[in-house]
This record gives C-alpha cells, structure tokens and sequence, in this order.
C-alpha cells in the first residue's frame, strides 16, 4: 500500500490551526504570531508536508517558468546562451521553457502568444525580431521581457557593443594588408542585427581606407548540401582580379560556411582569401577550422540577462528600461594573414 500524501488539512490538524493560517504561514505572510509559525513549521517537518506548488502559483497568476524565445537554435550562439541561460534560471528557483522561431515574426508571435497562456513569469528574448507590436504588448500586459544578444530601446537588454563589432573585423584585415574587402551575411541573420553590423563594417572600411567591393549572402544549409548554386556569387568575385581579398562575417556559422564555399571553389583560406567571423563559437577554435572571431562574451552576457530579467519579476526596478553593452574580443587564429603579392 502506498503511502497517502499529507495535505494542507493534516496540518492544520496537527498544529491546532485554520488552513488559512498553514496557508499564511507557507507563503511567508507577515500577519503571523512566532508562535504559531514556529507550531506549523513543526507540523510541516514532521508530516513530510509539500505544498502544492501549481495551485500557489495559480494563485500567484504566474509560474516559476521562465519563456526564451530564440530565432535559431541551430546556431551555436544561441544553444549556449540558452543552456547558460537555463543555468542561471534553475540556481534562482526557476525553469525554462524554450521556443524556436526560425527567424519569423509571425511565429514569433505565436510562440510568446503561447508563452504568455502558460502564465510565465517572464520571457527572455534572443535574436529578436524586432517586431513593433511585441514589446508594447508584452508591456501591457505586465510581462517582465528582457532582450539577449540584440539592442532593444524598449526592454532591458544585454548584448555586445555593435557600433564596435564589425570594425574590429575590418581592423585586423586593415592591419594584415587587405585593402578589398567583402561583407558576408546570410538571411537567417536577424534584420537589425545584420543592419547594425554591416554600418560597422562600412564605417571602419572607410576610416581605415579600405574598399567594400560586395556584399556576399550566403544560404549556408545549400552551401553545406554542396549546391552549386549557392556558390555561384562568391565564384565570381573569387574569378575577379579586383576581387575581395579580405572577408567580414555576420557570424561565425556564415564564416565557417565561406571558408567550404572557397575551398571548393580553389580558393584556400588564408593563402589566398582571409576570413573573420563573429561571435566565438566553440566549433570555431577547433583546430581543423581554426577560424579567426570576434568573440562575444556570452558568459557574462548570460548572466547579466538573466538578472535583469529577474530584477523585473521581481520588481526590483523602475519602469525605465536599461541597456548593457558589452565589449566584443578578436581572437586570432589561422584564418587570417597578409594578402599573397
């Protein structure tokens, strides 16, 4: 025979109470003699007592769940965030629940929609789309948001410095000799994010007098799958004598995607072409990638999102939201090096 559960009225019972009071007593209320706390506790400890944690929370109007909303979780970028993320959630008492959008806004909709009637008490959003409406609703309706690795005006966020991401790209080609350089993205990218990064690149191209001579968008599943079509762009501008010699990468899954695009097409990285990605992905400090980064610091990028976002749960702050930016790292290695002739 299985052993019956104690319930709330057990409690009552052995401490000589109202349910009410075992009620009071567990959720902290301040209306509470010592005395009578201290009975309860006892009775608690001694019965083996759980409470209900749902019908608290039901109570609450809110769970211990924590949304993250992520545009693609294929890229390791946002994998690690979210594992970080689930880190920091699970040592403040909270769990995660996590949803994929692919990069699209409606589905992006949808998923907070669905989010929201699982009464969560906040979400935590990567690669935001940057849809108008979705902040101010979310605002609206009270729900504590905060914004991870992009810039949101309208939410707390963390991310890195974008004004400054690019151009240290740019820079160390500069540096190495490359006067021709290309823009490399892919439409996986969020809009503003990849917005943000090529200004950066442009600025720094044209304080360091270097030329842009394309912008290259990569459809990195098709270049994977060996498409010969989704390598066609890039060939051109390989076959051109004024071609680039120098590659900027949106982030370090295009990059990685660029250098098996070029390698096939004769073009050997960096003997003949140098690339730079961003972000700082694990996959790409292996040594037979090797690939030269802009490395973002996601640890700490982590747990400043995640205190934010807690801070706001738990109202903690003002209705003014605040915005961490954070430095971006170079991180050399083998893929890039001073132009060939």
């Amino acid at each position: 025979m299985t052993r019956q559960r104690p319930t709330i009225v057990d409690v009552a019972g052995r401490s000589g109470v109202s349910k009410s009071t075992v009620s009071n007593v567990i959720r902290g209320a301040a209306n509470v003699s010592d005395t009578t706390r201290q009975r309860v506790l006892a009775a608690v400890d001694e019965l083996g007592y759980r409470p209900n944690g749902l019908a608290r929370q039901l109570v609450q109007q809110r769970t211990s769940t924590i949304g993250v909303v992520v545009g693609d979780l294929t890229n390791p970028i946002y994998s690690q965030l979210v594992k970080l993320l689930e880190q920091h959630a699970l040592a403040s008492g909270y769990t995660t629940m996590v949803s994929n959008t692919d990069g699209h806004p409606e589905r992006e909709a949808a998923r907070i929609e669905a989010l929201l009637e699982r009464r969560v008490a906040g979400i935590a959003m990567l690669q935001f789309s940057g849809g108008r409406s979705v902040i101010d609703e979310l605002h609206d309706d009270g729900v504590a948001v905060t914004v991870i690795s992009c810039l949101e005006e309208r939410a707390d966020c963390v991310t890195v410095d974008e004004s400054k991401g690019l151009a240290i790209s740019v820079r160390h080609l500069a540096e190495l000799g490359h006067e021709r350089l290309a823009y490399v993205t892919s439409p996986l990218i969020e809009e503003h994010t990849n917005r943000a990064r090529h200004e950066s690149f442009l600025r720094e191209c044209k304080r360091a007098g270097c030329s842009e001579t394309a912008v290259v968008t990569l459809d990195v599943e098709a270049v994977l799958a060996h498409d010969a079509d989704a390598t066609r762009e890039l060939g051109r501008l390989l076959e051109s004598s004024r071609g680039p010699t120098g590659f900027a990468a949106a982030n370090d899954i295009v990059a990685i995607a660029l250098i098996e695009a070029a390698e096939r097409l004769g073009a050997s990285v960096p003997e003949r072409i140098s690339v730079v990605g961003f972000d700082g992905i694990t996959l790409g400090g292996l040594t037979r990638i090797a690939l030269t980064t802009v490395a973002q610091p996601i640890e700490r990028m982590a747990e400043l999102g995640m205190t934010l976002l807690l801070d706001r749960i738990d109202g903690r702050t003002t209705s003014t939201s605040r915005q961490v930016l954070l430095e971006p790292e170079l991180v050399v290695r083998a893929t890039t090096a001073p132009p060939q002739g």
